[in-house]
Formats: structure tokens, C-alpha cells, sequence
């Protein structure tokens, strides 16, 4: 069987170049959201969001590219399934912390964020990790924020839960897709992993159009 397609000593092409440009697109983006939030308490979010999105598809980025030795391609492996993590919570906090208040806004965000830590800690600290653990626990960290819609349809509207909901969706068929491995398409160039980068890109543009154009605008004044 012939191996992947290289670009020079890039490996991976497809994966490395779509996750650099969604990296750059990452550091735009959170420029933009900027100008749109005037409050201390939303511009801590939305960097904080920003971080999350800069952190997955740069670490992705690299780990896809470049032809590491065996043992800092598996570091860098443990580090680009880490930052999954805190690309959910990081996604999650400008929602939080802007369309919710009172103690549902702190409670939502402590939980988020204590899984999100545990499962970066089982990755980069823990070499023998449960592939299918992580996936669960990334899935359910994903879709914890569902019980949220009803106080966030309330001062918002339905089209930023639907927005979000949509976005759930996708990453969700995603990881159906990298589990499955299905479907195999063309696995010189293109296959399922590939596939799955594209949805993980699709579901982040939907969040960020859900957080750009309903969410940030909540921040033009310090939130209670």
C-alpha cells in the first residue's frame, strides 16, 4: 500500500494547511470580536475564546506538518487531543459569561472548565490514554452546555441557540467520523481524518458567527 502525499516535507498537507489558516483566522476573528465588546468582563471572554481557537488549530497545525521524531510526535499528539479541551471551553466562556449572570454563570463555567482541565491533564500526564474515554468525555463536555439553552434563549433568541446547536452537531458527526474512520474516501490525500478536520473547522466557524453576531453585542455594557 502507498503511503500519504507529501508537500515538500510536509506531511499531511490538507490537515496542516487548513488548520494554519484557520489559526490565522483565529487571531482575525478574535480581533474583530474585540471592537465588538466594550466591557472588561467580555473582553476577558472573548480572549480567553480566542486563546482556545489559536491554541487547537496552531498545536493541530504543527503536529500535522511537520515530520516529527517518534517521540515528540507522540508528545505533540497528546498535546493536539489536550487542546480539544480547551477549545470547548473556551468556546463555551464568552457564551457563559455574557448571555447568562448570577451563580448559573459561575456554576456552568467552574464545571466546564474543572473537565476541561482534567482532560488535558490525562493527556499530557497520563502516556497510556483510553481513546474512547477521551472521545466520551470530549462529546459530553461538548453537549453539557444543552440544559443552558433555556436561559440563553430567553435573553437572546432562538437563532444563537441554533447557531450553537448546529455547531454541536457537526463536531459530534466529526468525532463519529474519526472514531469510525468512515468514510475512507481517498487515503493518499484525502481520507475520514481529513473529513473529520473539515467538520472540526465547520462546526468553529458556527460558534463564531453565533458568538459575533448575538453574544458579543450583549457586552457593550458591564454584564451583573
Amino acid at each position: 500500500m502507498q503511503g500519504r502525499i507529501t508537500l515538500g516535507k510536509m506531511q499531511n498537507p490538507v490537515r496542516g494547511i487548513l488548520h494554519g489558516t484557520a489559526a490565522i483566522l483565529a487571531i482575525l476573528g478574535t480581533g474583530f470580536l474585540l471592537t465588538r465588546v466594550s466591557s472588561i468582563p467580555g473582553r476577558i471572554a472573548v480572549v480567553v475564546y480566542g486563546i482556545g481557537l489559536l491554541a487547537l488549530y496552531s498545536t493541530s497545525s504543527l503536529y500535522h506538518s511537520i515530520p516529527w521524531r517518534e517521540d515528540w510526535r507522540k508528545r505533540m499528539q497528546r498535546l493536539d487531543h489536550a487542546m480539544i479541551f480547551v477549545l470547548i471551553a473556551g468556546t463555551f466562556t464568552p457564551i457563559a459569561a455574557i448571555a447568562l449572570d448570577g451563580w448559573i454563570r459561575g456554576a456552568s463555567l467552574g464545571v466546564v472548565w474543572s473537565i476541561a482541565l482534567f482532560g488535558v491533564g490525562h493527556h499530557l500526564f497520563f502516556k497510556n490514554q483510553r481513546f474512547h474515554l477521551s472521545i466520551g468525555m470530549m462529546v459530553t463536555l461538548g453537549w453539557l452546555m444543552a440544559p443552558l439553552m433555556i436561559p440563553i434563549a430567553a435573553r437572546t433568541g432562538g437563532a444563537l441557540v441554533g447557531l450553537i446547536a448546529a455547531g454541536g452537531v457537526v463536531y459530534t458527526v466529526g468525532m463519529v467520523i474519526v472514531v469510525t474512520q468512515r468514510p475512507k474516501l481517498w487515503p493518499r490525500i484525502f481520507s475520514s481524518h481529513e473529513l473529520f478536520h473539515v467538520f472540526v473547522v465547520t462546526a468553529s466557524a458556527l460558534h463564531f458567527a453565533a458568538i459575533a453576531r448575538y453574544v458579543a453585542p450583549l457586552a457593550t455594557t458591564p454584564v451583573t
